[in-house]
């Protein structure tokens, strides 16, 4: 384990990825790794992103369908905000690590997580295998399996625990 230098985490502000955070920062604890916390926007207008813009600017809310400067106004606000949610997100998980660093990214987020490995010299890839419920789990669950297939370093893929599954499943 001593061999980490840097290790990347993928979140997607779901509780099943501060699962895999919370093994990251062990890992980086133990071997004095710097940990990068990576979030990609796959859809800035995802109701994660517009619940806390709106919540910031009233107003965008009614600007969401109107036009391309509107919405390019929207994917700014999205990415700006964005890096406060994750802090905040990931805040109680990274107390007392020296070496964090957070990155927001916007696009698919296979290409973004693995150009993220790339750009940070990564040693060890963290992600959780189970993103937010429904459809986007199917998608993160992918992304997790592609994720381990292509990677330029090794990857450790976190299962939900058992009570989370089954907290799931009666949702």
């Amino acid at each position: 384990m001593s061999d980490f230098k840097r290790i990347l985490c993928p979140v997607d502000l779901s509780e099943f990825s501060l699962e895999a955070l919370g093994l990251a920062v062990q890992l980086a604890e133990s071997s004095g790794a710097a940990l990068d916390i990576l979030h990609v926007i796959h859809n800035p207008f995802d109701e994660l992103y517009m619940t806390s813009i709106t919540q910031t600017d009233p107003a965008l809310i009614d600007a969401y369908a109107v036009e391309t400067q509107t919405r390019a106004k929207i994917t700014r606000a999205t990415e700006e905000r964005t890096e406060a949610l994750l802090k905040q997100f990931c805040r109680d998980a990274v107390k007392g690590l020296a070496n964090v660093h957070y990155h927001v990214r916007n696009g698919d987020p296979f290409d973004c997580i693995l150009d993220g490995a790339e750009d940070f010299l990564t040693d060890l890839i963290v992600l959780a295998t189970h993103g937010r419920t429904g459809i986007k789990r199917l998608v993160i669950g992918s992304v997790a399996e592609k994720i381990v297939r292509h990677a330029p370093c090794p990857v450790l893929t976190v299962k939900p625990n058992r009570n989370q599954r089954v907290h799931e499943a009666a949702a």
